[in-house]
């Protein structure tokens, strides 16, 4: 059994401890959940983790203004200006590049000729991209569609990258073939309970790490996403 003694911090308070210490580096891993769940944050606290580090980490962009996330996120880490402004963490805006080069949707193909010069160009460490819910296969195929993504997340790995995709997922309960291609799925909730929201975070998948699948609670503080190790239904005092 091969053991993995190196490990990359998630930036999320709480969450390495439930992880047994960190993602293992080189992998790709799914950042999935509603809309206004925390995706976003979630990433851009990976990467600024990073890039406190010392390394260099790029958020990619398939739909959204990078300068609009940046300016979301500095509600909790003003920080990000300085990374941004030294290249430690880089922005890449592809949606209208990638669009206006096909007819169709961003293909996986597509997306990953434009990353792999980023990651070596730069040098970059640690990626994001958001939201893989905006590439698409042109054909209807699911064998074939299977194949070009399991090359897409194949090819990252072979950049020795380690990478979040994010990704909408309204229906919990129907799962596709991006959900057993990567090496992990950390899901994040939110919902009603006895008349309160509560956030929630769920580590559903998770190769060659020991992690508990059952839901932690999940909260929005001053200082971004933190994750507490006991259950969201607990009631606080």
């Amino acid at each position: 059994m091969q053991l993995y003694s190196e490990r990359v911090s998630t930036g999320v308070k709480g969450l390495d401890e439930l992880i047994e210490g960190g993602l293992i580096p080189g992998r790709v891993y799914l950042v999935i959940g509603p809309p206004g769940s925390g995706k976003t944050t979630f990433g851009m606290q990976f990467l600024l983790e990073g890039a406190r580090r010392g390394e260099k980490t790029a958020y990619i962009s398939l739909i959204h203004k990078p300068e609009e996330v940046v300016k979301d996120m500095a509600r909790f880490d003003p920080s990000i200006y300085a990374y941004v402004n030294t290249w430690k963490l880089m922005l890449f805006d592809l949606g209208p590049i990638l669009w206006r080069e096909s007819t169709r949707v961003p293909t996986w193909r597509s997306v990953l000729s434009r990353i792999r010069e980023i990651v070596e160009d730069e040098k970059i460490t640690r990626l994001v991209i958001d939201p893989l819910t905006a590439i698409d296969f042109p054909q209807q195929d699911p064998v074939e569609k299977r194949v070009e993504l399991a090359k897409f997340i194949r090819g990252l790995e072979d950049l020795g990258v380690t990478a979040y995709l994010i990704a909408e997922m309204i229906d919990l309960d129907r799962y596709s073939e991006e959900h057993y291609l990567v090496s992990g799925i950390i899901m994040l909730h939110y919902f009603m309970h006895e008349g309160r929201m509560i956030r929630a975070i769920q580590i559903f998948k998770m190769r060659g790490i020991k992690h508990d699948p059952n839901l932690k609670l999940l909260k929005f503080t001053d200082r971004g996403l933190v994750v507490y190790n006991k259950s969201p239904f607990e009631v606080e005092e």
